[in-house]
């Protein structure tokens, strides 16, 4: 009876020990990140980290509209721009984990027409080279931007079908054979291709027989738990959207941020997502733990094996499907930070990073809605938040061993 009661006492006191911990810990990270926000010029921030598998910790700081001091909050929706890749990516691995594909497939097995780099027109196209960039579709970044709604805002008036055809059909109003293609083989180059992701969006469709956008809310995201990842502005049932913002040099503080219009780009499945950090912890725990959610198998081991392979180790040693182990490109970077599969995401008011470690299952999810402008502000997000994070999340690791190995000795006693 004496030991119970010991035991209990113990644990109560364990417990109210590691609260106060655990309190101190998410006050010095939260006054971090905010030092690191104002660095980096940053109106405002979502942040996160899977610690062993599992979403342990988000945090919200700043403004989701600088002019009217909305602030966000862990509910916020951010536009998170090609970090949308990998869960675009993850909708046709689903297809290929059900046996409907397989990566070395010719697209063109799938799609009503033909699609080929007239460079090259009869060297077929695969699903495997789309996913890891090495489609030798080029993108016309000036033709893109130009087909975003900066100026009005919202969703483009451009179907998902309408921009494919036209951008990879002779016939079609943005085909051009000279910028739309590069003029190397397919499979022996890596030339990164937004266009490329959203025709991966355009293939899913095909080959699900539904809508892009359906296909994932009713494939990946609601059963995933999901519930605040949507493709279109018009489908969110509320305002809680953070604006895209940019910073304005020399101007005073109350202007010194210019909100944007939330917009939108026909090619949406490249970088149109718009979630928060805790829907898209989702897909990073699905990664860590080779393919199971709550104990259960959504995509089997062999597929998020593949996921994470290295495609074509001739062309591109670092690119996986989506997720590349040399995202930031920059050796000195890799001085400071491991070598992980990672994906960031940027666009007009947007800055994004995730990166995640598969052996340890500890993960960072970082959403901004302004973009960084300079190396102090680069660093801020992209080294400093990110290593916090990582080493926050390794901690919580091993405070859980810590409590698990306490658990077992005095059972065992």
């Amino acid at each position: 009876m004496f030991r119970i009661n010991l035991y209990i006492i113990f644990l109560v006191a364990n417990m109210f020990f590691n609260h106060t911990v655990a309190q101190n810990r998410s006050e010095k990270l939260d006054r971090f990140l905010e030092k690191k926000m104002a660095k980096a010029n940053i109106v405002g921030l979502q942040a996160a980290f899977i610690s062993n598998g599992k979403l342990k910790w988000v945090g919200s700081f700043g403004k989701s509209d600088y002019k009217k001091h909305k602030s966000v909050n862990d509910s916020t929706l951010f536009m998170i721009a090609s970090c949308s890749k990998p869960v675009t990516a993850f909708g046709l691995m689903k297809l290929y984990d059900e046996g409907r594909i397989d990566l070395d497939d010719d697209i063109n097995d799938h799609l009503p027409f033909e699609i080929v780099n007239p460079n090259y027109p009869s060297q077929p196209i695969t699903f495997r080279m789309l996913l890891a960039h090495t489609s030798s579709f080029h993108d016309d970044t000036p033709l893109l931007v130009s087909l975003y709604t900066f100026e009005n805002g919202g969703d483009s008036p451009i179907s998902l079908e309408d921009f494919i055809k036209g951008y990879f059909l002779p016939q079609g109003k943005y085909y051009d054979p000279k910028k739309n293609f590069s003029d190397v083989k397919p499979g022996t180059d890596r030339d990164y291709s937004n266009a490329g992701y959203a025709l991966i969006g355009y293939l899913i469709q095909q080959i699900s027989g539904k809508n892009f956008n359906t296909y994932m809310q009713e494939e990946i995201f609601r059963p995933l738990g999901m519930r605040n990842s949507y493709w279109f502005l018009k489908n969110i049932p509320h305002d809680n959207i953070s604006l895209p913002h940019e910073f304005v040099e020399g101007k005073s503080k109350d202007s010194m941020y210019k909100g944007l219009k939330p917009y939108g780009f026909p090619d949406y499945p490249d970088g149109q997502l718009r979630t928060n950090v805790s829907d898209y912890a989702q897909i990073i725990e699905l990664m860590v733990n080779k393919g199971k959610v709550d104990g259960k198998v959504f995509l089997s081991k062999k597929t998020t094996d593949e996921f994470l392979t290295v495609q074509f180790p001739e062309v591109s040693e670092w690119q996986a499907i989506a997720w590349n182990y040399n995202e930031f490109d920059n050796w000195l970077y890799y001085l400071l930070m491991p070598r992980l599969p990672s994906h960031t995401g940027v666009d007009p008011g947007v800055a994004t990073v995730t990166s995640f470690n598969r052996k340890t299952g500890n993960g960072v999810i970082i959403f901004a809605n302004t973009l960084t402008h300079n190396f102090k502000g680069h660093k801020a997000l992209y080294v400093d938040m990110v290593k916090r994070l990582l080493k926050e999340a390794k901690k919580q690791q091993e405070i859980n061993t810590s409590k698990k190995a306490f658990v077992q000795t005095f059972s065992s006693n």
